[in-house]
């Protein structure tokens, strides 16, 4: 259940081809370190630039964060896009909230995160695609940081190189 759909080294790595070839036409968007650094307070140029590419192809795009409100809200107001935070992933009542917001079903809609236990875990147990991207730092938060640990130690295969969960 946390094995991601999809792996790729950043968000700006989820193309418009990527997504048609996944039958996406909606994304939640995770905030920090997926979209934004954590201690950043505006997007990069590289991520603005996707964002543009993503919404000129009629992609549908909603943040769902579990990041502090204010942040989040108005982040998602320079972007302009509908951002929910302090959304509770993983649990499901989050992710149908985005796709309430975007007005896609399960099937056409992809997860963009950097966590395996609130992103990923949370698409997939809704049904929704997970795409997991590189964090753009180690976290700020230390339970963030342990949680990384045990994220790299799923994702090599465990300590005896064999799959950890599936």
């Amino acid at each position: 259940m946390v094995r991601p759909d999809v792996q790729v080294a950043s968000v700006t790595d989820v193309t418009p081809a990527l997504l048609a070839q996944l039958g996406v036409r909606g994304l939640l968007v995770d905030l920090d370190d997926t979209l934004i650094a954590s201690d950043a307070d505006a997007l990069g140029a590289e991520a603005e630039a996707w964002l543009h590419e993503v919404r000129r192809e009629g992609i549908a795009l909603a943040i769902l964060s579990n990041g502090e409100r204010a942040r989040v809200r108005r982040l998602g107001e320079r972007i302009g896009v509908p951002a929910f935070a302090l959304v509770g992933k993983p649990f499901a009542f989050a992710f149908r909230k985005g796709l309430a917001a975007l007005g896609t079903s399960r099937e056409a809609t992809a997860m963009v995160g950097d966590q395996l236990f609130t992103d990923v875990l949370g698409a997939n147990c809704a049904g929704i695609t997970s795409i997991l991207v590189r964090p753009l730092t180690p976290g700020k938060l230390p339970h963030t940081r342990v949680a990384r640990r045990l994220e790299r130690l799923i994702l090599s295969g465990g300590s005896r190189g064999s799959p950890v969960d599936r």
